[in-house]
């Protein structure tokens, strides 16, 4: 009967800290972050984190392809990362003139909300 006893404890216990845990997640999301759940259609079967992170992968290639074809910019250690949507900029240039045109770049493609310029200008030689 011990036995049954502790068994029980620690699956009530088990079943108090899973309810806790979900109302502190469920909690934690605010009123936009659920309309944008909910606008995700049910059919189509991928998590919405799955379909932001594709749409960043979407979005990092195509400001890396736009900045690699950019006249007057080396592009070539420049890393770019996106986060729904927020883009970073980040590695080395040759002349601060570049770090410019390479934000302007990332501003004027399609999706991007945010550039965050984290750039350095290094010398040519170094």
């Amino acid at each position: 009967m011990k036995m049954y006893d502790q068994i029980l404890r620690a699956l009530i216990i088990a079943a108090l800290s899973a309810a806790a845990v979900n109302s502190v997640a469920q909690s934690a999301v605010s009123a936009p972050d659920t309309a944008a759940v909910s606008a995700v259609p049910e059919a189509s079967g991928a998590a919405p984190e799955t379909l932001g992170k594709a749409a960043d992968r979407k979005l990092v290639h195509r400001i890396s392809a736009i900045l690699a074809r950019t006249k007057g910019l080396d592009s070539t250690r420049i890393l770019v990362r996106s986060r729904d949507g927020s883009v970073t900029l980040s590695g080395s240039v040759t002349d601060s003139s570049q770090i410019a045109l390479a934000v302007n770049t990332a501003q004027s493609v399609p999706g991007t909300k945010a550039v965050r310029c984290l750039i350095r200008v290094i010398e040519q030689g170094m």
